[in-house]
């Protein structure tokens, strides 16, 4: 008998950025809010493979939705690779070039921020597909 391989694409259309940052989740949160006039309000833990918890918090608006994800835990990190990373910043839906720009320009210049990124690397995004 034939083997059927089936073949499952999973859906990455979104914009994910890494951010480099000590400051603690709450913290971080607080100071994108104020300073970017967003409204990130906790939520239930990123739960990664039923064995670790991700803080994590959401800013709903109209037609979008964005997340701000710890990337460590007590336990670990969500991407073992990019240790570097404290923090994910998650838009539901892909950004043009111009507010991509804009928001690492916004995000950098808090003075806290280390560094921050686009990530478009296709096997880190799938990390993120719930």
């Amino acid at each position: 008998m034939a083997k059927k391989l089936l073949r499952v694409s999973l859906d990455t259309t979104f914009s994910l950025f890494g951010i480099s940052c000590h400051l603690k989740d709450f913290r971080f949160a607080w100071t994108i809010n104020r300073h970017l006039q967003l409204d990130f309000k906790k939520s239930n833990p990123y739960i990664k493979e039923k064995k670790q918890e991700f803080s994590q918090y959401v800013y709903q608006l109209d037609l979008e939705t964005i997340y701000l994800f710890a990337n460590k835990s007590q336990s670990g990190f969500i991407i073992t690779k990019m240790k570097h990373v404290d923090y994910w910043i998650l838009f539901e839906n892909i950004l043009d070039k111009k507010a991509k720009q804009q928001f690492l320009y916004k995000i950098r210049s808090i003075e806290y921020v280390l560094t921050a990124f686009e990530e478009e690397n296709r096997q880190i995004k799938e990390h993120f597909v719930f």
